[in-house]
């Protein structure tokens, strides 16, 4: 937004240069990009101030809203523009009817304007300098209001209106021309203004073209409103058009400025160009109105948080500064907080301690360490990749946009879970990522289009699904993918390629370094290979907590990948256990070792195996893995060799062949039993 010093200069009575302002609006969070000086015919010497207002500060987008900021911060009054009201001089000739999305409508009928008068200078001037273009004496004064108080303003040529005024959705398809001389079809969402035939303006975005000031316009019916963000929100995007009045109306306007923008304007308009001036209309629907945010500060805290020393009555006279009404409770340390109606993102307790720290300064907050917490032994969570062991391990960790394209969310989720964003800034990011596996895809292409296909990246977010019509379900993953190379040729080994047991193997480091050993079965899922997925679970229990395969051949063939590419999401909250390393005591007996091989059926998981072979192996089983899968000579087309190294260890005693000779039977007899497994010869 650019606004001139000299107009700020005349709401607040500072006398500092155009640069110690600057300096002093880049420390209230209202970021200068630019300053340029220039000669102004009407104020002398002058300054065009560029400032970038973040979103969240609506109300900063006009000279009185940044005023405001420099009053509170120097402590000075701020004073208004003098405002004169005018008596009635004829009735109107409209009616005027509202809707909940529109709580406050103000309109003002004004017949015999002189059009031809030329407006002051300086009016010109100011909008120029603004970057707004003149256009005609009641639009130029129209735009001057809305700079000055931030009320966006709409004049209609009120001989082009027929009938009362009506605030309405639109219907499906209703189409209108807009002073652009772009014709539009609407939806049943888009909040329009109507006359009696037509819809006359796309509320708070851009009026229409058939009602529009001209050069032979005698009368006009002025409007001033308040629109719900909401229903404005999204609707200038959807239609390519970007406004003075979108942009103020989606971050919120003041709802109790109305009033005094349309006899802002009704003053300079008689001042300037005539006219006789009908009553001001007001309809208003106060039970829509946004509600009062009542908010309850301890004081306490705004030291405790910014490392301070702020008195309570210094906390009070900085909150009073910016029109933050304060009333202290019987607890003389808390008070509870009115939020002034320009303030729309005032809502919470943190926010008002941001405007004590805004107002003291930050610089001014004296600088002190952090007093570290002692770490509690008991249940210590996972909050964040850096506390496991993936950088060990070689991952990058990367962080993908949690929007997605539609074929990439369906890609990896049922249709009906899909959540589509309404206004969406691109195609590309039209849906809420259902999981974490296509963003690291995008990021693996994205990087081996650049000759870099040696991958191992992870990720930590939060995926979106839908449950129901209003049911949403929000989780948090870590998903990897790897690909090429794991281990780049040596003078004293090989190169090893990425591998589906590598990643496995990488996984299950990664829980038993806190403490929870985890078990894989073949499963299926829709972003991975058929025949090489896995689910994982926690040993012993049945819920699934994440997956793990090669990424579906049909995915590698849609983006021409040759590359073998294997992923995994787990959920974070399956590793948000006790961390903490503890010591065992080892043992000073000596261990029993056995292998054995059984002959299965081929399609048998180990898994299986591996259950009940710790099932019947007594409790001094301290070592079971798999050490041979064998295919072949010898062995039946339909059935595999899986070959076994146990260990068996006790802490009290030495373990004689005999003891150990009872449990390989019993091994033996239940993998018999229960699976049809052969022991081998």
């Amino acid at each position: 937004m650019l606004i001139t010093a000299n107009w700020l200069k005349e709401f607040v009575e500072i006398k500092t240069s155009a640069e110690e302002l600057c300096d002093q609006l880049t420390m209230l969070g209202l970021e200068v990009e630019d300053l340029k000086y220039f000669k102004s015919f009407s104020s002398g010497e002058d300054a065009v101030i560029k400032l970038d207002i973040t979103p969240n500060r609506g109300d900063c987008f006009s000279v009185l809203g940044v005023a405001r900021e420099i009053a509170a911060l120097n402590k000075i009054p701020l004073k208004l523009p003098k405002v004169k009201t005018l008596n009635e001089q004829i009735k109107s000739p409209f009616t005027i009817k509202t809707h909940e999305a529109a709580p406050r409508y103000v309109g003002r009928y004004i017949d015999k304007i002189n059009i031809k008068q030329k407006i002051p200078p300086f009016i010109g001037e100011r909008l120029k300098l603004c970057g707004i273009k003149s256009i005609d004496p009641i639009v130029d004064i129209t735009n001057y209001v809305l700079l000055e108080l931030g009320q966006p303003l709409h004049a209609f040529d009120a001989d082009k209106l027929q009938g009362s005024i009506n605030v309405r959705f639109a219907k499906q398809g209703e189409k209108i021309s807009l002073l652009n001389e772009e014709e539009i079809k609407l939806t049943k969402d888009c909040l329009v203004i109507s006359d009696k035939e037509n819809c006359i303006a796309l509320a708070g975005i851009m009026g229409g073209k058939d009602s529009g000031i001209s050069n032979k316009t005698k009368s006009i019916l002025l409007e001033s409103a308040f629109f719900s963000p909401y229903v404005i929100r999204g609707r200038a995007r959807r239609f390519g058009l970007q406004t003075d009045a979108s942009m103020r109306f989606e971050r919120g306007v003041d709802y109790n400025l109305q009033k005094t923008a349309i006899e802002r304007a009704s003053d300079l308009i008689k001042l300037h160009l005539g006219g006789s001036f009908g009553p001001i209309q007001e309809v208003s629907k106060k039970s829509h109105f946004p509600k009062k945010k009542l908010i309850s500060l301890d004081c306490t805290k705004v030291n405790k948080f910014l490392g301070s020393s702020i008195s309570n009555q210094d906390i009070l006279k900085t909150l009073r500064s910016l029109d933050i009404t304060t009333k202290p409770k019987k607890d003389l340390d808390k008070i509870t907080c009115e939020v002034p109606s320009w303030r729309f993102d005032l809502s919470i307790e943190m926010d008002l301690i941001e405007e004590v720290a805004r107002l003291k300064g930050y610089d001014k907050i004296p600088p002190k360490s952090l007093k570290s917490l002692p770490r509690k032994n008991s249940e210590y969570k996972i909050l964040s990749l850096d506390k496991l062991p993936f950088l060990s391990l070689g991952y990058n960790e990367v962080i993908t946009y949690s929007f997605i394209d539609e074929a990439s969310a369906r890609s990896c989720a049922a249709v009906d879970s899909l959540i589509k964003v309404s206004n969406p800034i691109s195609s590309t990011m039209s849906v809420m990522r259902p999981s974490l596996l296509p963003g690291l895809l995008q990021t693996f292409i994205y990087n081996s289009k650049r000759g870099s296909t040696d991958c191992k990246i992870v990720e930590m977010g939060r995926t979106y699904k839908r449950t129901s019509k209003t049911g949403v379900k929000e989780e948090t993953y870590i998903s990897g993918l790897i690909s090429g190379l794991e281990e780049k040729a040596h003078w004293s080994e090989r190169s090893r390629k990425a591998s589906f047991f590598g990643l496995k193997g990488h996984l299950e480091s990664i829980y038993l370094s806190c403490n929870q050993p985890v078990e894989f079965t073949k499963a299926s899922h829709p972003f991975l290979h058929p025949g090489k997925t896995a689910s994982i679970n926690l040993k012993g229990q049945k819920n699934s907590i994440g997956v793990i395969g090669s990424l579906d051949p049909r995915l590698s063939d849609i983006y021409d990948l040759k590359e073998d590419i294997f992923l995994f999401e787990i959920l974070a909250g399956s590793l948000e256990k006790d961390i903490s390393k503890r010591f065992k005591d080892f043992s000073r007996q000596p261990a029993v070792h056995r292998d054995l091989a059984f002959v299965v059926d081929k399609q048998l998981e180990s898994v299986k195996l591996i259950r009940l072979i710790s099932k019947n192996a007594g409790k001094n089983l301290v070592n079971l893995e798999v050490f041979d899968v064998y295919e072949g000579k010898g062995i039946p087309n339909d059935k595999k060799s899986l070959a076994f190294a146990l260990t068996w260890q006790s802490k009290k005693r030495t373990l004689e062949d005999k003891e150990v000779d009872v449990y390989i039977r019993k091994i033996v007899s239940c993998l018999s039993k229960e699976l049809g497994a052969r022991l081998r010869d």
